[in-house]
């Protein structure tokens, strides 16, 4: 159920959370009335029960990723933007670093690459051509 809930929910920890409150803001109130029904119309009173217990479990799931998702998520310290202000990473490595962890697709990476290499030979060019005038 976990995988079945994930696939269709938002991808960030703030739009799960906001459906699973309104998932418990629906699921608690039709699970009372389910318990409510059942000394009445017992028939509405189980279809109250199994709606809210769908929610609430649904509810649950969703809570249950943004826990996951936090406790998967890099801890940071001020040491380590320190450390990642540091490095002296050219533009083309930043390119391949980030390609190689599947941030940006083969066409992305081609045509920066391209950008990034006529840049490259325009300021070679230009430096070149400055020490000649000196």
């Amino acid at each position: 159920m976990y995988e079945l809930v994930h696939r269709y929910a938002p991808q960030s920890p703030a739009g799960r959370t906001a459906i699973a409150i309104i998932g418990c803001l629906i699921g608690v109130p039709a699970f009372v009335l389910g318990l409510i029904g059942l000394g009445g119309n017992v028939s509405a009173g189980l279809l109250f029960l199994f709606v809210s217990t769908v929610i609430l479990a649904i509810s649950g799931q969703l809570t249950l990723g943004v826990v996951r998702q936090a406790n998967a998520a890099p801890v940071s310290s001020p040491q380590d933007d320190q450390q990642m202000d540091d490095t002296n990473e050219t533009p083309i490595e930043t390119l391949r670093r980030r390609y190689s962890e599947g941030k940006i697709d083969d066409e992305a990476f081609e045509r920066r690459l391209d950008q990034l290499v006529k840049t490259e030979e325009a300021e070679q060019w230009k430096t070149e051509s400055e020490r000649v005038l000196e």
